[in-house]
């Protein structure tokens, strides 16, 4: 079924008259369509120009379009700057994977706030990030506390991106909606225990207005209160009805990640591939869209520039390994590559 993913078989190859289909990339559909190819029937763009739909397909043309642009004189300070919340003593090197992934995306400064009896294990994962630690007072997570401690960075950086191994500790997770609360005009990437911490309802508790929120499909369907195969049988009407009520932005990861926006509209990433099913690749997401989002007003543009970035890194890793190899560090140490690929690609085309 075109419009749902609904399949009746197993296909090598789909061709697809005229356009693509909704189907194709959602369901069963994305599993089991194989390679996809496009027809020509004589049906012309101006035929479809005419449609009103809110439905995309992000390709690169789209994605290179998002992608920053320096000025001459823009120093490390006006490139963008990203405060990354996260990291605890069970979960540390999440936050590292952000911060780090934050000035690969081109970010000019990126901190790391970091709980300071555990700062040590921070030297040596820092690629040009630096470390802001808060006194947790040795409990190693963050909790209310702490906020005035970093109210003066918080209110310092463009983007905060927040949650990647931050912990589910009630303390933490009050932080967390306190922190939202309080800083209700700064820009936020809100990921992994920061969406957890807004879990059950929570999330109506604060001004979710312009935030980014980047859940897997378990993670927010615990956000919403329903259960995953509800989600997965009704995605794009759940994912429409919450962005809708709250107006986030909603980064729903998955194969492909879907993303919807607070004017109805919907993004469906073309990039990535199984090899992205690691520990930390949506940490890397996470600094990546902090980093991208820093440096650029526009907000719709950049979040989907930063999906389909971290999905065609990880597909030119498969030039070089199987996708059973590839990790998120590699994804994040070779983001710079696919941007500069990107680039050079859309240049050389038009």
């Amino acid at each position: 079924d075109t419009s749902t993913g609904e399949i009746i078989f197993e296909a090598d190859l789909t061709v697809t008259l005229a356009e693509y289909k909704r189907g194709l990339f959602y369901g069963k559909g994305y599993v089991n369509c194989g390679r996809i190819a496009k027809g020509y029937i004589g049906v012309g763009q101006e035929f479809f120009d005419e449609l009103e739909v809110n439905d995309y397909l992000i390709e690169p043309e789209d994605a290179f379009f998002g992608l920053p642009i320096r000025s001459l004189d823009d120093h490390k300070y006006s490139a963008g700057k990203v405060l990354t919340i996260a990291g605890s003593g069970l979960l540390p090197g999440a936050s590292f994977f952000t911060a780090n992934s934050a000035l690969k995306a081109g970010a000019g400064a990126s901190i790391l706030a970091f709980p300071n009896s555990i700062k040590s294990l921070a030297q040596n994962k820092l690629d040009g990030a630096i470390v802001q630690p808060y006194d947790d007072k040795g409990k190693e997570y963050l909790s209310s506390e702490n906020i005035d401690e970093l109210k003066e960075r918080i209110n310092w950086a463009d983007v905060i991106a927040i949650g990647p191994g931050l912990g589910r500790e009630t303390e933490t997770g009050k932080a967390v909606i306190e922190i939202l609360k309080r800083f209700v005009n700064k820009k936020f990437v809100i990921d992994a225990d920061a969406v957890c911490a807004l879990g059950g309802g929570k999330y109506k508790r604060v001004n979710l207005k312009e935030k980014v929120l980047t859940p897997h499909h378990k993670e927010f369907a615990d956000l919403v209160g329903i259960k995953i195969n509800e989600l997965q049988n009704n995605i794009l009407s759940v994912g429409k009805e919450f962005v809708k009520k709250t107006g986030a932005y909603l980064v729903l990861k998955g194969a492909p990640t879907i993303i919807f926006t607070p004017l109805g509209d919907v993004y469906i990433n073309s990039s990535g591939n199984p090899g992205m099913a690691k520990f930390g690749t949506g940490d890397v997401l996470t600094g990546v869209m902090a980093g991208i989002i820093s440096q650029n007003d526009k907000m719709e543009e950049s979040i989907f520039t930063s999906v389909y970035l971290h999905g065609l890194t990880a597909d030119l890793l498969l030039e070089k390994k199987t996708d059973l190899g590839i990790t998120a560090s590699d994804i994040m140490e070779h983001i710079p590559n696919a941007i500069k690929f990107l680039e050079d690609s859309i240049i050389q085309s038009s």
